[in-house]
Order: C-alpha cells, then sequence, then structure tokens
C-alpha cells in the first residue's frame, strides 16, 4: 500500500505542484486549504503524514500542531512544516512544534520526496521527534517567528491590475486618429486612463492581447506570486514566453522544457541592459562600450548588441552567454519582488533570441536566489529607507578607520557618496544594479562610515 500525505497549504498552486511531485513519486495524496479543513479531512480519513504550511489563514502551522497533539487520535501523526524561513528557524520549528521535519520553500522536487521519505522512515524506526519531545509547547499564534513576505519593488502602488502604458498609449492614439483629435498625445493617454480606468484597461487588455497571445495561463501576481508560477511551469516542463507586467515595466521569460532561456524587458531600469553586464564582468571597458554603440547607433539596420557584439568579434559567444545569463537572472531576481502586476503564460509563443541564447537556466535556482534577495531587501530598508534617501560620509570614522580593506567596488560606492546625490543617484553612478549598491551601502552604514541625512 503506498503511503498517504495530506499536502496543507492556502495556495491552490503550491498544494498542485507539491501534490504531483508526490503522485509521480508514488504517495498517494490528499489536500487541504488551511489548517481547520486538514483537521477535518484527518478526522475523517487516515494518513501517514501531513505536509503543512507555517503561514495560513484560520488555523496556521502551529496552531496546527497543538491541535493534533491534543487529540489522542491525531498526535502521533508525523508533520513536516514547510516555509520559506525553514532553514533559518529549523531547530525551532522542530522543538516547538513537535514536528518532525521542516522544508524551505522553494524546493527541488528531488528534496521534497527525500525528506517525506526520510520522515517515514524515521516513524518506521520508532525515531518520531513528536514523540522525542512531548513536553514542548507551541507559543501562541501572536508569538508566531516572522514569516518572509514580499518586499516592494520600488515602484509606485497601483492596481493590481495594471495594464502597460505601451498598451494604453496605442490606444489612445487609435482614438485620437479615429476621433479626427491631433491634441496632445500625454494629454490623451492620461484621459484613456481616467477615464476607463484599471479595472476597464486590464479587462480591455486581457480580452484584446490574451487570446491574441492563445494564453494558456493569466492572472494577478497579488494572489499567485511570481515564484508559484516560475515553479508550476518548471514541473510541468512546459515551454512558451511567460510576460509579467505592470503599469511601467513589461518582463517577458522564454521557457524550454521547464527552464529558462532568456528574459528580456521594456521599460526596465538602465541598470538590467545588457551592456552593464558586459563591463561588470570585465570583458569591454565602459569607454569600448560607449565607442561602439555610438558607431552601431550610426548603422541603418539596428542590430541586438549581444549579436552586434559577437558579429564584430568584440565578444565571444561564451562571454555572451555568460553575460545574458547574468541579465535574465537579474531581471527575474527583480520580478520576484513585485507585490502587483499581472502575468499571462503562451505555451506557443517563442522569441528567435531565446532559441538562439537557450541558456537553460534551472527556475529553482533562480527563485531560491531571488528569495534571499527579498529577506536582504527587507533587512536593509530599516537602515536605508527609500531610494531618494541622501547619504553622507563620515570623515572621522574613514579617517580613524581607512580605505584599504575595502573592496573595488565598495570604493567606488563609497566615492559615489557625496551628501547630494540619492541612492537612485549612486545607482546610476557606480553603474552597479540596484541590489549590490544598497548591500554595499548598507554594509558602510552598519560600519559607521557613512550615515543617512536627516529629511
Amino acid at each position: 500500500m503506498p503511503s498517504r500525505v495530506l499536502v496543507v497549504d492556502d495556495s491552490p498552486t503550491i498544494r498542485k505542484v507539491v501534490g504531483g511531485i508526490l503522485a509521480r513519486a508514488g504517495f498517494e495524496v490528499g489536500m487541504a486549504g488551511d489548517g481547520a479543513q486538514a483537521l477535518m479531512a484527518l478526522k475523517r480519513e487516515k494518513y501517514d503524514l501531513a505536509l503543512v504550511d507555517f503561514v495560513m489563514p484560520k488555523l496556521n502551522g502551529f496552531e496546527l500542531c497543538r491541535k493534533l497533539r491534543d487529540d489522542d487520535d491525531l498526535k502521533s501523526l508525523p508533520v513536516i512544516l514547510m516555509s520559506v524561513k525553514a532553514d533559518k528557524i529549523r531547530e525551532n520549528f522542530l522543538r516547538q512544534t513537535g514536528a518532525i521535519d521542516a522544508i524551505t520553500k522553494p524546493f527541488d522536487p528531488r528534496a521534497l520526496v527525500m525528506t517525506v521519505e526520510e520522515a517515514l522512515k524515521k516513524v518506521g524506526e520508532g525515531k518520531s521527534l513528536r514523540q522525542e519531545q512531548k513536553d514542548s509547547v507551541p507559543p501562541p499564534s501572536d508569538n508566531l517567528p516572522p514569516e518572509s513576505t514580499l518586499v516592494e519593488s520600488g515602484m509606485p502602488p497601483s492596481s493590481l491590475r495594471a495594464v502597460p502604458d505601451a498598451f494604453v498609449t496605442r490606444l489612445a492614439d487609435a482614438i485620437a486618429r479615429v476621433a479626427g483629435d491631433d491634441g496632445d498625445p500625454g494629454a490623451m493617454l492620461a484621459k484613456v486612463r481616467r477615464t476607463l480606468g484599471e479595472d476597464g484597461l486590464a479587462t480591455l487588455y486581457a480580452d484584446l492581447v490574451g487570446p491574441s497571445a492563445k494564453a494558456v495561463m493569466s492572472g494577478d501576481l497579488g494572489a499567485i506570486p511570481l515564484a508559484e508560477v516560475l515553479q508550476l511551469l518548471q514541473l510541468q516542463r512546459q515551454s512558451g514566453v511567460l510576460t509579467i507586467y505592470n503599469s511601467s515595466i513589461e518582463v517577458q521569460i522564454s521557457m524550454r522544457d521547464g527552464l529558462v532561456d532568456l528574459a528580456t524587458s521594456r521599460g526596465a531600469a538602465d541598470e538590467f541592459r545588457l551592456g552593464r553586464y558586459v563591463v561588470e564582468a570585465g570583458f569591454l571597458d565602459r569607454k569600448r562600450l560607449d565607442e561602439f554603440l555610438d558607431v552601431e547607433r550610426q548603422r541603418p539596420k539596428r542590430r541586438l548588441l549581444g549579436d552586434a557584439l559577437v558579429a564584430e568579434n568584440v565578444l565571444t559567444r561564451e562571454q555572451l552567454t555568460r553575460a545574458l545569463s547574468r541579465q535574465t537572472s537579474e531581471l527575474i531576481y527583480d520580478v520576484l519582488r513585485w507585490t502587483y502586476g499581472r502575468f499571462l503564460f503562451d505555451h506557443k509563443a517563442t522569441k528567435a533570441e531565446a532559441a538562439e541564447a537557450q541558456l537553460g537556466l534551472p527556475v529553482a535556482s533562480i527563485v531560491m536566489e531571488g528569495f534571499r534577495r527579498v529577506d536582504e531587501w527587507r533587512l536593509m530598508e530599516g537602515t536605508l529607507g527609500d531610494f531618494d534617501a541622501v547619504f553622507f560620509r563620515d570623515a572621522t570614522a574613514l579617517e580613524a578607520l581607512g580605505t584599504a580593506r575595502l573592496s573595488r567596488e565598495e570604493r567606488m560606492v563609497l566615492e559615489a557618496i557625496d551628501g547630494e546625490r540619492s541612492v537612485r543617484e549612486i545607482v546610476g553612478a557606480v553603474l552597479m544594479g540596484s541590489f549590490d549598491v544598497c548591500k554595499i551601502l548598507y554594509q558602510l552604514a552598519q560600519s559607521r562610515l557613512v550615515r543617512r541625512r536627516a529629511d
């Protein structure tokens, strides 16, 4: 008889992904959307193990464990907790809940199966932590360890159904031509947004763009985070183009058999241009790149920068692949921070540049690094404030500690801090990514070498 596992998570996508992984591994799987549903299912049917999300409505992971331990019929049921913080508070999880193990989201399918199999093996050998730690008591729900949430992406709050300006601009232009209005295009754009509203525009956009793209999956990033979408596409080994957009930025991720081949963008900040990664890797200096771009702009038929650099023997194909891999990863890291916007996946779409690049980047590693950065952003926000904050150098601290031990990048950021530039302007001045600059700025602030100017 196959072992029976109950998957408890308030996200339908996570339930589907985890359930699919376990079913393919030979387990019999049940589903519950929260702790209350899980209790009902466990009282109704017999399960060998419960895989429980840490943060859920109605009854969270801690509270569910407490209920199980108070129930004579269920107190010996082994539980594995799932959380984006499991690696950092693992022992706390196990001690306070009596859970047999904890696994960190997002997880690799093989790691998930191995964790479940190992837990069942422990139970079979009589090594359940639930029995060994029967005196531990879970904390009340208002004292739960902090669960990671996505931070704001630095963009202004907006409707969850935001529509790209490019679409609205073309719509406004079409309306103006039909109406014979030769007025200010910007005024027409504002009027269209004001008249239709974001909800009306989103509906129109979905009706016109969605069907034409033959999207097989679309939704709201506020309801289904991008990480879950990417993991589902990886799990199902999907090929196609995933488009993520808000009111100002559009990112397209080309997938092949569940791997990421390329990410491209429209409206993204200059730090995400390919040239930055070419210079950053040391393949070309800034002056040489600017000279190359000046010549390329004079050509009657423009080429993609990467293709042009390879065609002119300025870069090797291997160097271009490395730069594109970094650019693609950085774009996805940034989009993983979005808390609003929409997505659609077209399983029939292809992009010629992605077919040529074929980076084949694994989703799991990108998502996990993205979440690590989200945690770091949250840590840095308290010290750095927002991108408009201004820092100045502490001359006394610099004289006492010196700068000899600083890296080249740290010295670049330090030199860009003049008491007038905002964080956003410092990022532009040093030609580095905002995450890297903010991390260095945070470290300098923690060392008291720089200080934030009071408003």
